[in-house]
């Protein structure tokens, strides 16, 4: 969405890895499951063996994820830390206004997307 700003950062093989993705909103922040303004969130997980696929230059795999998620409701400030999500991570490979990056995150209440976005900065290599 515009006016949210990622840091992306993960390495995966068919052993496994480790996943980062930390999201700031600006101009009141974005939606996120039930809440409608997230000022940060951050997903961290591992992963899952296996679970790598690429096909004709796109990569995707998937894993479970800690979400910390900062923001406000109608009642006041949010603070929360889901454990045990399942995300989904597909990516193509490049450089900057090239690569670009998608997450999904499976949440009690539906699964959530971000993107697919061209990333601004930095590269990501797929190797077949």
């Amino acid at each position: 969405p515009l006016g949210v700003t990622s840091q992306l950062g993960f390495t995966a093989t068919s052993s496994g890895g480790s996943f980062l993705c930390v999201m700031a909103g600006r101009s009141g922040g974005f939606p996120f499951g039930p809440w409608q303004s997230i000022q940060q969130m951050q997903v961290q997980g591992r992963v899952t063996p296996g679970s790598l696929s690429i096909t004709d230059g796109v990569a995707t795999f998937s894993g479970t994820a800690t979400i910390h998620v900062v923001g406000t409701t109608t009642t006041g400030r949010l603070a929360v830390t889901l454990t045990d999500v399942r995300f989904i991570s597909t990516q193509g490979g490049g450089g900057a206004g090239v690569a670009w990056h998608q997450l999904a995150v499976d949440l009690p209440d539906g699964v959530v997307s971000f993107g697919p976005e061209k990333m601004k900065t930095g590269h990501i290599t797929i190797w077949p």
